[in-house]
């Protein structure tokens, strides 16, 4: 059960038929029986096409929509990783393809990465950044907007298991999405049995090695951890 979020921001207007073709490109690569679902959004989040197998009710979506206005990129995540939870395949993730920093959401950046922690839903954000501007002599103790931007992507990625892209040119998007189509269909499901006991519905940080010579150069990602069960008795 996919999502693919779609920033209809008013900086979105000389990618977006780029993006439009990555997004029917991407659906194209999944297996058909996949579950997909569109949701646009500006300084508001809309779905503009309900869960479904068909592409073509997808592209007529995207040939719908209206780039304008501003950004509410957590309040797009959060509720697509609460649509994806609706979905009824046992694997869940959502694309979110964006040009900048949220501006005009309602959730703040830890609440969205409270709920991916909660959600079992994977994250893969492709954004289109500016450069990082420079800083001068003083510069160096703050973070500008891009730098503020890709910090917060790659973090809500990386707690899912899932990954973010930065791409230099808008015509990169295409492999992007290649990949991460490839990906989905190529994990693997580990489990285990915690040797704590406490039914305390706390957060667990989880770690993920390989333990082997030939994995030196190799990377692992995985979702950081999860919440314990919590006891229901009095």
């Amino acid at each position: 059960s996919m999502g693919i979020l779609l920033d209809l921001s008013g900086s979105m207007r000389n990618k977006i038929e780029q993006v439009n073709k990555a997004a029917l490109a991407f659906i194209r690569a999944s297996n058909p029986q996949d579950q997909v679902y569109l949701i646009g959004f500006n300084e508001q989040v809309e779905l503009l096409q309900d869960f479904t197998s068909d592409i073509d009710e997808v592209s007529d979506s995207l040939d719908n929509i209206v780039v304008t206005g501003g950004t509410a990129l957590y309040d797009a995540i959060y509720l697509g990783v609460q649509k994806a939870d609706t979905g009824i395949k046992p694997k869940k993730a959502i694309v979110v393809i964006t040009d900048g920093e949220d501006r005009d959401s309602y959730y703040k950046l830890d609440e969205l990465v409270s709920k991916v922690q909660e959600s079992y839903v994977q994250i893969y954000c492709v954004g289109f950044l500016n450069p990082v501007p420079d800083k001068g002599l003083f510069g160096h103790w703050s973070k500008s907007v891009p730098e503020k931007a890709h910090d917060a992507l790659q973090k809500i990625s990386e707690e899912t298991g899932g990954k973010a892209f930065f791409p230099q040119k808008l015509t990169e998007i295409n492999n992007i999405v290649s990949e991460i189509a490839h990906e989905l269909r190529n994990q693997y499901s580990i489990g285990y049995i915690s040797s704590n006991t406490l039914r305390d519905g706390s957060y667990r940080r989880v770690k993920v090695t390989l333990d082997a010579a030939s994995a030196a150069n190799s990377h692992v990602r995985y979702r950081r951890g999860y919440f314990a069960p919590k006891s229901t008795t009095q």
